[in-house]
C-alpha cells in the first residue's frame, strides 16, 4: 500500500469503511452516557489510518438556549433517553494529503450505529 501522506484528498465512501471504523473507533457520549448532548467518535480513519475525531451533537437546540429554562431541560432528558442515531463519519486528520487544498482529512466518510441506554 502507498505511503498514508501518499493517499490524495478523494470526497468518498465505501461501505467496507463502515465494517471497519465499526471495529476500531472510540465512542463516548459527553458529559455522560446518563445525559449525553454530543457523541464524540474517534480513531484511525478507514482509509488512511491517520488518527481523526468527530462530533455529533443529540441536542441541536440547547447551547442557543439558557441551560436552565425548560426546553433546555427537555431536550437533554430527550437525548438521555435510551437512543440509537446513525453517525456519519468524516475523516479530519490532521495529515497533509495531496490535492485537499483548503479540506482536512482525506475525504473519506463512513457511517457507524451508535446505541446508549439499552
Amino acid at each position: 500500500m502507498a505511503d498514508q501522506q501518499d493517499v490524495l484528498y478523494r470526497v468518498e465512501s465505501d461501505p467496507d469503511w463502515n465494517t471497519v471504523a465499526a471495529g476500531t473507533a472510540r465512542v463516548s457520549l459527553h458529559p455522560d452516557e446518563t445525559a449525553p448532548e454530543v457523541v464524540v467518535v474517534s480513531g484511525p480513519c478507514p482509509r488512511c489510518r491517520h488518527e481523526t475525531v468527530h462530533s455529533e451533537p443529540l441536542v441541536s437546540y440547547a447551547n442557543a438556549l439558557d441551560r436552565s429554562s425548560l426546553l433546555a431541560r427537555l431536550l437533554r432528558r430527550r437525548a438521555a433517553e435510551a437512543g440509537s442515531r446513525e453517525v456519519e463519519v468524516i475523516c479530519a486528520c490532521s495529515a497533509t494529503h495531496p490535492e485537499a487544498g483548503e479540506h482536512t482529512g482525506c475525504g473519506a466518510s463512513w457511517v457507524l450505529h451508535v446505541e446508549w441506554g439499552v
